[in-house]
C-alpha cells in the first residue's frame, strides 16, 4: 500500500513497520473526512440561510454532512 503514496509521507511509512502505518493512513483519512464534514456543515449553515432568505432553515448536521462529503468524493 505505501507503493501508492509519494513524497515525504512515503519516507515516513516506510520507516514504520506495516501495521502501524496502516494504522497512521487509516487515522489520517478519519481525520481528513471529520475537517470536510465540519467545513461542509458550517458552510451550509451559512449560507443556505442566506440564499433562501429564511432564518428556519434546515440547519445541517454532522451525519448529513458526511453522506454529502462522501457524494461529492465519488
Amino acid at each position: 500500500m505505501p507503493n501508492m503514496i509519494g513524497g515525504a509521507i512515503k519516507k515516513k511509512l516506510e520507516n514504520m513497520g506495516d501495521s502501524s502505518s496502516i494504522i497512521m493512513m487509516i487515522l489520517g483519512f478519519v481525520l481528513m473526512m471529520l475537517i470536510k464534514m465540519y467545513l461542509v456543515k458550517i458552510s451550509y449553515n451559512i449560507i443556505a440561510p442566506k440564499i433562501m432568505k429564511d432564518d428556519e432553515a434546515y440547519k445541517l448536521t454532522m451525519r448529513d454532512a458526511f453522506f454529502l462529503v462522501i457524494i461529492l468524493m465519488s
